[in-house]
């Protein structure tokens, strides 16, 4: 992907100071680390890409909410149960119902994380990596120790706008305009569209 990156100069280094606790002389040495995370050049600040993290299809929320949290991929319940979509009467019931897919799914992203920064010396060390680390090489740690981290343990979120998009329609289309009722959408769901195009 060659989009351009238009980050923010001023502020970047400010959220640098207040999210991860860089000293303000290495947070105006950022420069982009993965996807848009500001990263001191300092081999102090530096954020070995080791950290723990997680990435999300985003998408499973809004799927969750219309399928009572249930996932017919893996035939399990996955996210909370959240009701009936064919018996939501109004947009309002299906916002709800995606709030608490997103909030299960996020808080079991984050835990995961939480847990792998804690757990990653035990099963990860990165020797190699470590000594070119100031912060490793000066406090005998290997770089994988959340001790003295500043680092940015990210949650990656793919496929966000698909919720967007698919709340809206639904919005549109259902409750608004009423050419469609809950239950003709979830029959078609449930058909993989075959026979509803």
């Amino acid at each position: 992907f060659f989009s351009p990156s238009m980050p923010n100069d001023p502020i970047l280094p400010e959220n640098s100071l207040y999210w991860y606790g860089h000293p303000l002389e290495e947070a105006r040495t950022w420069v982009h680390q993965a996807c848009m995370c500001q990263c001191p050049t300092t081999k102090h600040g530096f954020q070995p890409m080791r950290m723990a993290s997680a990435t999300a299809n985003c998408a499973k929320m809004v799927e969750y909410a219309l399928s009572d949290g249930f996932d017919k991929v893996v035939q399990m319940q996955m996210g909370p149960k959240t009701g009936d979509p064919r018996k939501f009467k109004d947009f309002e019931e299906l916002f709800q119902a995606w709030g608490a897919q997103m909030k299960w799914m996020m808080s079991l992203l984050v835990r995961t994380v939480n847990l792998g920064r804690v757990r990653d010396p035990e099963f990860f060390g990165r020797p190699f990596l470590s000594s070119i680390s100031e912060r490793s090489v000066e406090n005998g740690i290997d770089v994988v120790s959340p001790e003295g981290e500043r680092g940015n343990c990210w949650v990656t979120f793919f496929t966000w706008v698909e919720n967007a998009d698919s709340l809206a329609a639904v919005k549109k289309l259902v409750f608004d305009e009423k050419n469609y009722t809950m239950d003709e959408l979830i029959t078609a769901l449930e058909a993989e569209w075959e026979g509803y195009e």
